[in-house]
């Protein structure tokens, strides 16, 4: 689990606890289709998170934050408050 933009698709997993693909997309603005949907797949294998299908047409699907990616809110948090000090001191 790595690349640049994963903590922001994990930081907003932590805010919402689920979210579907449009939610993620209006959120995260600056990533792009193939960067979310890339970050979503990486998650989903690394048990971040996990895939739910409804069954219908259009297809729903709704991503849900794991017990395993709600241990990474400490991380998440350190590294928010480690960006902001640094922002904030060099002005």
């Amino acid at each position: 689990m790595g690349g640049r933009w994963t903590p922001l698709v994990v930081r907003e997993f932590l805010r919402r606890g689920q979210a579907t693909y449009s939610e993620l997309s209006a959120a995260l603005p600056a990533l792009s289709d193939k960067v979310l949907s890339d970050r979503l797949a990486q998650l989903t294998s690394a048990g971040v998170i996990e895939r739910h299908r409804t069954p219908g047409w259009p297809p729903r699907v709704r991503y849900i934050l794991t017990s395993h990616g709600r241990a990474l809110e400490p991380v998440i948090r350190s590294m928010w408050e480690w960006g902001t000090a640094r922002r904030d001191a060099l002005g």
